[in-house]
């Protein structure tokens, strides 16, 4: 039985979810390192590929239902859960994740949150589990009814895009959200190899999950993971052969990739060490000569102007968070206010350095309208020798439902036409004017 598998993998596993989640959720570590730094550290059981993908599974499933996890729990103590230790909290939430998300038999989830509970805990743990368990209708009732995202968030969201912010509450919970890539060339080649769906604007879309490092052609570098949506705003920028380009806020360098595979010559730079050390990892793997600067936008001194430059600016990501849910957590009011400010300073500075008649692509992955259609207009309200290059859907297919009447493009998640389930973005394209 599940219970008495002490030395073995599946709970091995759940006690692995559990230090991931107090990673994200306590220390604010980025889902994706707290992940990596959980397989790293496997000083007893080495854990098999299935393992692995249980792992990320079940971590991910409860940091995206976390809030209707917690509200559900909090019927059945007498404080809130979130004043519990992290041994009992990680191992409640864990075995509500199981019972109502993965739809775990009961008495497994029931288990197996007891058995991870340390031995002041378990009697706590066993309690509520049993208590959920024997009147499931019960509490499933309360766990669909409960609020299904931060209140900061859903209070944005219901202002900001009545009509569709439940649709982006659907994407958010979808607990195998798809993998989109982009390839350097030979396209149906990878189309079949990798059985992927061909999306509009040459995206590949995995039909098949499983680890990326093991699937054919990445460790070749003949493909990198990047978002139907992410892959638009170069497209923005019609690349010619030998263009040059300047890529800002560069790293971890999906969009360098990008151009580089369309034959400009690419200037990136970036401020952030980490996301820099990435940069280089994926450009060695993709055999793509190019060089990053690692300097602060804000002080770069240069006496070249640009003729186009590509601004992603730093963000609060909120359109990426299907694939990032520990986004919920790690944001709130405050670190976008923070955010808006360095974009308006950032666009200011990139402004700077272009050309006459040059073009400047401004996008961000945040569904925030500060980041986005606010940053623009005020930004054209200031500088009348900029006005909007009006996005075509000549240029890009299957946007119709995202440009908008003043021509940037408002990309939703909840696609209505090919792409669904996509990255939520914001792109213009700025033209200097003489």
């Amino acid at each position: 039985m599940v219970r008495f598998m002490k030395k073995k993998s599946g709970n091995i596993a759940r006690k692995k979810v559990s230090l991931i989640l107090k990673d994200v959720i306590e220390d604010l570590i980025p889902f994706d390192n707290a992940f990596q730094k959980a397989m790293k550290n496997q000083k007893s059981i080495k854990l098999s590929n299935k393992d692995k993908a249980f792992i990320y599974l079940l971590s991910s499933s409860v940091l995206r239902y976390l809030t209707q996890i917690d509200s559900t729990i909090d019927n059945l103590l007498k404080e809130p859960i979130k004043k519990l230790p992290n041994n009992p909290k990680m191992a409640l939430r864990i075995g509500v994740a199981q019972m109502f998300i993965l739809e775990t038999p009961d008495h497994a989830a029931v288990n197996t949150s007891v058995d991870i509970a340390t031995v002041k805990w378990r009697s706590l743990v066993n309690a509520v589990m049993r208590n959920i368990a024997r009147e499931e209708k019960k509490y499933k009732k309360i766990f669909n009814d409960s609020p299904k995202i931060p209140k900061w968030l859903l209070d944005r969201w219901r202002k900001n895009w009545p009509n569709d912010y439940l649709n982006f509450i659907e994407c958010i919970q979808d607990i195998h959200p798809h993998i989109d890539i982009a390839v350097k060339n030979n396209i149906s080649k990878w189309q079949k190899e990798l059985n992927a769906e061909l999306m509009p604007n040459n995206v590949l879309r995995l039909r098949e999950s499983g680890l990326i490092a093991d699937k054919k052609g990445y460790e070749e570098g003949e493909w990198w993971v990047q978002d139907y949506s992410s892959q638009l705003p170069v497209k923005c920028l019609n690349i010619k052969e030998n263009d040059e380009i300047l890529d800002l806020c560069a790293a971890p360098g999906g969009k360098t990739a990008q151009m580089i595979s369309l034959g400009a010559t690419v200037h990136s730079i970036d401020s952030n060490k980490t996301r820099i050390n990435r940069f280089k990892e994926n450009m060695k793997r993709l055999k793509y000569n190019t060089v990053i600067e690692n300097v602060d936008i804000l002080t770069y001194e240069t006496e070249k102007k640009w003729n186009k430059i590509l601004l992603d600016v730093p963000c609060s990501s909120t359109g990426t968070i299907r694939k990032n849910p520990d986004i919920l957590y790690a944001k709130n009011e405050k670190s976008v206010s923070s955010l808006v400010d360095l974009q308006k300073k950032l666009l200011e500075k990139s402004w700077s350095l272009l050309k006459d008649n040059g073009q400047l692509i401004y996008c961000n992955c945040s569904l925030e309208k500060e980041e986005g259609e606010t940053q623009i207009i005020q930004f054209l309200q200031k500088h009348k020798d900029c006005k909007i290059d009006k996005i075509s859907s000549n240029l890009i297919e299957d946007i119709e439902d995202s440009v908008t009447n003043e021509g940037w493009l408002r990309v939703l998640p909840n696609g209505k036409k090919s792409a669904k389930n996509r990255d939520g973005f914001f792109i213009a394209s700025l033209k200097k004017v003489s």
